[in-house]
């Protein structure tokens, strides 16, 4: 029996109907990470919602680290007070301003990795390399690897520095995800929907529990409710 609901992932800002999703998240207890992709969104959305399931993140998506690189000063100003920390990380699928993604996140990095109350949720794709050596394994904060597309080799690499994993319907219907689903530890996998990114079976909450009953399928030892409430209380 379910005890409730996480996604670890996911754009309220974005939501076609943002009233009508702030709704469903009340009304299905979902402990919900919003991330946001610029600071001034992060600033603007997490003034405007009180919600006891809603934990807003402070974001810079590092595809537009240089299109926005004027907001920089005002993440590094709300970095401080603030937890829950995403979307951040490397995107290389254009590689035109790789260096200034990787100089802007090893930063963040720097001024995160002795805060040990800080979570992370961090974009790393075709970068998955990148990211793991930019924050190593002397840190203090909790990272959280959002929809992993690299191989096993990178994946055991953020297992032995202490990332968590989380998954969604995109990553359980891919079977090079699933061929490497077994060497995560069972303390490891969190959910995640990245909404609108990815669609909905019926609902939010109905997605994530199909979600959750894909990973117990292949994963049966994973309690994903407890490794969500180990993340947020640790």
């Amino acid at each position: 029996m379910m005890e409730h609901l996480h996604d670890s992932h996911f754009h309220l800002d974005l939501q076609q109907n943002r009233t009508a999703a702030i709704q469903h998240i009340e009304d299905n207890r979902i402990y919900t990470i919003a991330v946001t992709n610029l600071p001034d969104l992060y600033r603007r959305e997490s003034g405007g919602v009180a919600s006891k399931y809603i934990r807003f993140a402070l974001g810079f998506h590092p595809e537009l680290v240089h299109q926005f690189k004027n907001q920089i000063p005002l993440m590094w100003t709300l970095l401080p007070n603030v937890r829950y920390i995403g979307e951040v990380g490397l995107d290389f699928v254009d590689t035109s301003f790789q260096n200034e993604q990787v100089a802007f996140f090893s930063e963040l990095i720097e001024l995160c990795r002795n805060d040990h109350n800080k979570i992370i949720t961090i974009h790393s794709r075709r970068a998955v390399k990148h990211v793991i050596r930019i924050i190593g394994k002397n840190f203090q904060f909790k990272p959280i690897l959002h929809w992993f597309t690299g191989n096993k080799e990178e994946l055991l690499s953020a297992i032995d520095a202490g990332f968590y994993i989380s998954v969604n319907g995109m990553m359980m219907n891919s079977s090079r995800f699933l061929s490497i689903l077994p060497i995560i530890p069972a303390n490891r996998i969190l959910v995640e929907t990245d909404s609108p990114f990815t669609q909905y079976l019926i609902n939010h909450a109905s997605t994530l529990r199909s979600i959750v009953s894909s990973i117990n399928k292949f994963r049966p030892d994973v309690d994903v409710f407890a490794n969500f409430d180990n993340l947020i209380t640790e």
